[in-house]
């Protein structure tokens, strides 16, 4: 048994000490891993259940796990390698073993260990009761996993293993010619005198160590060996070391190139695992090479990357897929420009062609027996997955509730991130269904369609594709683009949605003016001023600004630009209706923000930023027809569909401390939705003035969890549990009675 003395100089212990003494930063990459993984960290956005149960192809099963634990043993392994990099050279008496990197990773064994464990255990219990998986399949999981790390490390560690000197290598006649003050392989790591070596100078006391059969042995004295040969045999190690960074590096942008194919889209959570070991990696590299300078050659290479890609053929941005962005056509974009697309004259053209889609929706609603119908706003929210299966399902259920009425009285649609994209969904089943598709338009499997996974593959080109350089291309609209996560994502909720979202934008012009299906207008937020991209294949520049009255006497701000009128000789039509859904829903750092061609370059993202909730532009567009809308309805509803909670609880304040306090500010962002929701309040309150009495109603379908441990993230993945709780949501007693006012309000 140890004592407590000779186990502090065992070579675990003083591995452990040394890691948390120099490596601090690659001890908190653990951390941050382990935070993710339990759910401490993320666990809003659903990223612990990536790790804890990978999919694949759509599935979790033992192949999903072996590719998740494949990853996490290249994770195991660069963290042997770095440590092996910034450490061995403080434990000469490596060199006198035979295969010393195998030993050190098996003396390196207690940080994996225990994440391994805490992974183990975390994973175990969320499969059973999160996926609702049963335990013969957990245990197929969890062998898959394991299998998956012990393969692909055990592969590694092998090759290092045979390709490893030790001493006895170099020490054969002919095989070393000594060539005193040369370096162990990177500047500043300089070899130990045979002075330093027996005064222990330059290393750290270590009295035992474990072999690879888990025996305890003493450490030998190096005091006798030539330093000169010692540092020999460290330098062809690192050598290795970093050949097998460098190599897995390369094999990742390899498999870039294959991102189109299914098989390549590697589980999230294994993309997570690979990106951690790349990140050690580079830091690893740069301590090791630059020591104490490491800092500031990071900071120099930030700035190099940053000013590279901005010039030339390095400089790359997403773009819209579809339109136009040849130099010479860019169109500027100022104020001045705002006020010529939205002039009185062109505002009255849009509202004369939106008065006849009018006019067709009541002819339509007319006809089914409907002499004042009530004209139907949509309103959906962001909210990730949750929103869009959420959306789906209720659109589904409301509309089958009121035998098709719904849909039918529906004349706009608008709403941020994945509300819209359930809803973009359904609007497209429904014109198939009336062209004659021979399904249901309230067949739960659609509703499955919109849950099944977007974050894998869109992790998947991040870590192998755009962290790089994105170097393939595609075309679109007659255009050539490159491939990144935009792309991919896009790529993946086509075929989610089974092929039906891949049409331009100008294919829903006629349908739309038929009033076959629903007007939608997707509203991306435009980060250099604040104002709303209005993407339509009808003009709507009547929603650029607020209405005024014909003396203009309220001057109101525009703060719309009417896509297609601002881009006309670019092309707007040809663009990807799919590129318009994920403008508008671009998570930020999942998604890209696209650069649209303008003089500057316009830069959009998710609508949530400006309207999580759709409110702004139905209120607008009801003020703007308002004459007509008093005139042949019997007024309008608004039904919002919304995975937020309207009235949030407040939060404590009293017990922060000063550094709480300082970033109190910045916490501020955090109300962003609620702020929302005080304002367009206000905006429904003008419209109910301007409409009449009684000519306004609203009612909200909200998404409140069956139990609050159960509710979804705002994720683009989600588990079982939590897709089952948003279907089971739909059926508690106010989401009923808010069926029965719905049904009234029509006229049911």
């Amino acid at each position: 048994m140890l004592r407590p003395r000779s186990l502090y100089y065992s070579f675990p212990i003083r591995l452990l000490i040394l890691h948390f003494r120099n490596h601090l930063m690659l001890i908190g990459l653990w951390i941050f891993l382990a935070l993710l993984m339990t759910g401490a960290a993320g666990r809003f956005f659903g990223i612990y259940y990536l790790l804890l149960t990978p999919e694949y192809h759509g599935e979790t099963d033992f192949w999903s796990f072996f590719i998740t634990g494949a990853a996490c043993g290249a994770f195991f392994l660069i963290w042997n390698l770095t440590t092996y990099l910034l450490s061995a050279h403080r434990f000469p008496f490596l060199a006198t073993l035979e295969a010393p990197f195998t030993k050190f990773s098996v003396n390196n064994f207690i940080i994996p260990l225990a994440f391994l464990v805490t992974f183990l255990i975390a994973s175990t219990r969320f499969q059973w009761f999160n996926e609702l998986t049963n335990g013969w399949s957990i245990l197929l999981n969890i062998a898959g996993f394991l299998t998956g790390m012990l393969f692909l490390a055990g592969a590694l560690a092998v090759y290092l293993h045979l390709t490893n000197k030790d001493l006895a290598s170099f020490a054969l006649a002919g095989q070393f010619v000594p060539r005193p003050g040369s370096k162990l392989l990177a500047p500043g790591y300089r070899l130990p005198t045979l002075w330093e070596i027996r005064a222990g100078a330059t290393r750290w006391r270590v009295d035992t160590y474990i072999t690879e059969r888990l025996h305890l042995r003493l450490v030998r004295s190096v005091a006798h060996y030539d330093p000169e040969i010692l540092g020999r045999v460290f330098r062809q190690n690192h050598f290795n070391a970093v050949a097998v960074q460098i190599i897995a590096v390369l094999l990742l942008m390899l498999l870039g190139l294959f991102m189109d194919e299914p098989w390549a889209r590697i589980p999230a959570g294994a993309t997570i695992f690979l990106l951690a070991s790349m990140a050690m990696a580079m830091f690893g590299a740069i301590t090791f090479w630059f020591r104490h300078w490491g800092t500031l050659v990071f900071i120099l290479v930030m700035v190099i990357v940053n000013y590279t890609t901005g010039l030339g053929f390095f400089h790359y941005w997403n773009r819209a897929y579809g339109i136009d962005y040849q130099e010479e056509k860019r169109v500027e974009y100022n104020y001045k420009v705002l006020e010529q697309i939205s002039a009185p004259d062109r505002i009255a053209q849009d509202e004369a062609a939106t008065l006849d889609i009018l006019n067709n929706w009541l002819a339509k609603n007319r006809a089914a027996g409907v002499e004042r119908p009530k004209l139907v706003f949509l309103c959906v929210s962001g909210g990730g997955m949750r929103s869009a299966i959420w959306t789906i399902q209720t659109l589904q259920r409301a509309d089958e509730a009121t035998g098709g009425r719904l849909f039918r009285q529906t004349a706009l649609i608008s709403g941020a991130s994945g509300g819209i994209l359930g809803a973009a969904y359904l609007r497209e089943l429904y014109q198939q269904v009336q062209e004659g598709a021979p399904y249901s338009l309230y067949d739960t499997t659609f509703v499955d369609d919109m849950g099944r996974d977007l974050l894998n593959p869109v992790s998947f080109a991040i870590l192998s594709n755009d962290l790089f350089f994105p170097v393939g291309t595609f075309q679109s609209g007659g255009f050539t683009y490159r491939k990144d996560r935009g792309y991919l994502f896009e790529r993946q909720l086509n075929e989610n949605c089974r092929g039906v979202l891949g049409k331009r934008l100008a294919d829903y012009r006629q349908p739309e003016r038929e009033a076959k299906i629903p007007m939608m207008v997707i509203s991306p937020f435009i980060l250099n001023d604040a104002r709303r991209m209005l993407i339509s294949p009808q003009g709507v520049s009547y929603l650029m600004q607020p209405p005024d009255n014909r003396r203009r006497s309220i001057q109101p701000e525009i703060d719309g630009v009417d896509f297609s009128r601002l881009f006309a000789h670019q092309q707007p039509d040809s663009l990807a209706f799919t590129t318009a859904l994920r403008m508008n829903c671009t998570f930020p750092f999942i998604l890209p923000n696209t650069r649209l061609p303008a003089h500057p370059a316009l830069e959009v993202m998710d609508a949530g930023f400006r309207d999580n909730y759709g409110i702004t532009i139905a209120a607008r567009f009801g003020q703007v027809f308002q004459d007509w809308i008093r005139e042949n309805t019997s007024g309008v509803l608004i039904v919002q569909i919304r995975c937020w909670e309207k009235i949030s609880p407040v939060e404590e304040a009293d017990n922060k401390g000063i550094i709480e306090s300082l970033l109190s500010p910045i916490s501020a962002a955090a109300n962003l939705t609620a702020m929302q929701d005080f304002e367009q309040d206000m905006a429904l309150g003008l419209l109910n003035d301007v409409l009449g009495d009684d000519q306004l109603e609203v009612i909200r379908f909200t998404y409140r969890p069956m139990k609050k441990e159960n509710e979804a993230s705002l994720s683009l993945h989600l588990s079982k549990r939590e897709k089952r709780d948003i279907l089971e949501s739909f059926y508690r007693p106010e989401v009923r009675v808010n069926v029965e006012a719905l049904k009234r309000a029509l006229g049911m």
